[in-house]
């Protein structure tokens, strides 16, 4: 590799002065990261808020099973019904705030109703569950 004879040119400091755009522009990085920060904790606490109305319809859901189990059997009631599914929140749905339990028996069919409120993530933002299971009531047909 040859070396080519010329003049040494430094390069130590920019030879132009920022124009006034670019000082206009000076810290609108740190706006762009803060508005982003904001939306993004916002987008996360969205999800959280779902996913636990998600759960705890779910939950109430298998309480209602729980208690429509008691309720349709042949020698059941609807305190049964009532107890079993209160008796399954205590154990799993401890963050249903609100809830409500109401079981109907008859001579055909049996249902159990399980309702209660989310606890919020998003301050303002009250959600509510309510869940209805259906079921035949067991009897003896001569």
């Amino acid at each position: 590799m040859r070396w080519r004879d010329g003049p040494i040119v430094r390069c130590d400091a920019p030879t132009q002065r920022a124009t006034r755009a670019d000082e206009a522009d000076r810290g609108s990085s740190t706006v762009e990261f803060v508005i982003g920060a904001v939306l993004m904790v916002f987008m996360l606490m969205a999800i959280i808020q779902f996913a636990l109305y998600f759960h705890l319809r779910s939950v109430a859901s298998t309480a209602a099973r729980h208690g429509v189990d008691q309720v349709r059997v042949l020698d059941g009631s609807t305190d049964a019904g009532i107890s079993a599914a209160n008796d399954f929140l205590d154990q799993a749905g401890s963050s249903l705030d609100d809830r409500s339990v109401s079981a109907d028996r008859s001579t055909v069919a049996s249902s159990v109703t399980v309702s209660g409120s989310v606890a919020a993530v998003i301050p303002g933002l009250n959600l509510r569950v309510s869940v209805t299971v259906d079921a035949p009531t067991e009897r003896v047909e001569p």
